[in-house]
């Protein structure tokens, strides 16, 4: 057979990629592509810068320079150098868990003289101790007798004590029943309803006091009484008053209709002042029910 007719050698086929394709939608799953979903995962854990508009004035304003490599200089305490020698000092004194030489006095060490033990007083055993002899008949003090007692004469003069009336609850807590709230116990007393002699006290002093200041401010009046104006001294106090008033009320008559200066403004002004005060005074004295006080002659 000839080598010709051999078979052609299998070309091996070119393997592509498996392509995600997108799955249907299946009720309310949908099934994105893994390579679109993962793009889509990096796109929103990535940082979003705010937007600057090219516009804006901040964009023209000269950004500060920082130096990084220039620190500013640190806190070093004065006593540091003091410290650093104080620690070093200290250090071997530690080492030998105190200091190295320790001065001992001149002692002498168990010398044979200095060594004599010291011999406790020799106590005689308990059983060769010679116990006290018994006493004789006649050295011994007569036992006193019980006296005879009439239990029925002794209960009569004993004080009966009656029991504390008490009530129990139903889960049985036991209370005395004078001091539980149920029982009138206040309405009962003597002094119930009646005023405390404390406040009677008070009332009494309260009572001095007043009485005390009364008289002081009856004398302070006494001491200010002024005298009553008679009806003459009235009368012509008040022809006074309207003659005043009528003068007054002729000046204001006489007054421009059109007030130009302010001088003329300010006399119109007080002359309507006096004139309204002049009425109160008139009103005052033509009242007679309204009497008036005079200063007295000695002040």
């Amino acid at each position: 057979m000839s080598t010709d007719n051999k078979p052609e050698a299998a070309v091996p086929k070119k393997k592509f990629p498996p392509v995600y394709k997108r799955k249907p939608c299946r009720g309310n799953n949908y099934v994105m592509d893994l390579p679109q979903h993962h793009s889509n995962i990096i796109k929103m854990t990535e940082a979003k810068l705010p937007t600057v508009h090219p516009e804006s004035m901040y964009n023209h304003l000269p950004k500060p320079v920082v130096d990084i490599t220039e620190k500013p200089q640190r806190y070093v305490s004065k006593f540091r150098q003091t410290v650093i020698e104080e620690s070093k000092a200290n250090k071997m004194a530690m080492r030998t868990m105190g200091p190295a030489k320790v001065e001992v006095g001149h002692v002498k060490f168990l010398r044979k003289p200095t060594n004599n033990p010291q011999t406790l007083e020799k106590v005689p055993p308990v059983y060769l101790v010679k116990k006290p002899a018994v006493p004789l008949q006649a050295e011994r003090t007569p036992i006193e007798t019980r006296p005879k007692r009439d239990f029925l004469k002794t209960m009569d003069s004993l004080k009966t004590v009656k029991p504390e009336p008490a009530f129990v609850d139903i889960k049985g807590h036991r209370e005395i029943l004078r001091t539980s709230g149920f029982v009138p116990v206040y309405t009962e007393k003597k002094d119930y309803g009646q005023i405390p002699e404390y406040l009677l006290k008070r009332y009494e002093e309260n009572l001095l006091r007043a009485e005390e200041e009364y008289s002081k401010l009856k004398e302070m009046i006494d001491k200010e009484a002024k005298k009553k104006m008679s009806d003459a001294e009235r009368q012509s106090i008040l022809q006074g008053l309207r003659k005043n008033w009528n003068q007054a009320n002729t000046d204001y008559q006489l007054l421009p209709l059109v007030m130009v200066t302010h001088s003329m403004l300010a006399r119109k002004e007080r002359l309507e002042e006096e004139m309204t005060h002049m009425e109160s005074a008139i009103a005052i004295f033509e009242d007679q029910s309204n009497p008036i006080f005079l200063p007295r002659d000695d002040e």
